[in-house]
């Protein structure tokens, strides 16, 4: 398995992905977010500040889990990685138009505004589970 076809995989099941983050305490925080490939790397955009920012700020050791449903044959997606919050103006700007929806709609303010953060994440291994595994597994690690 390739990264491109980690990447058609993810397209295929969906734009909402569960980030697990790790809290001061240890304990896991896991929500779903709305990401998308941007380059090699998955980027959401998020509500700052926020827990899963504070726990990536951190520990940028993530893990994504795109959902479960019977319409992709419950079939999932798991990537390890390591996050980078991007929140410089020029950072927000480069990445501002390339989620594949209007980000105004959650953040009026723009680029500009610090109320809102990009998460970037670097993937370093990606598992895909056919069928929760019983239909076959394919895994990639970065090189």
């Amino acid at each position: 398995m390739e990264l491109t076809d980690v990447q058609q995989e993810a397209a295929r099941l969906g734009m909402t992905v569960y980030v697990a983050s790790v809290r001061p305490d240890g304990r896991p925080h896991s929500v779903p977010i709305v990401m998308r490939w941007v380059d090699d790397r998955v980027v959401g955009f998020v509500a700052n500040p926020s827990v899963k920012v504070a726990n990536l700020r951190a520990n940028p050791k993530v893990q994504l889990h795109w959902l479960v449903a019977e319409a992709t044959n419950w079939d999932s997606l798991i990537i390890d990685g390591t996050a980078e919050i991007v929140d410089t103006v020029e950072g927000r700007r480069a990445l501002w138009d390339r989620m594949g929806y209007d980000l105004g709609m959650f953040e009026p303010g723009g680029p500009e505004a610090d109320t809102h953060v990009f998460i970037s994440v670097t993937p370093e291994r990606a598992l895909l589970l056919r069928k929760y595994g019983t239909e076959g597994r394919d895994g990639w690690r970065a090189p």
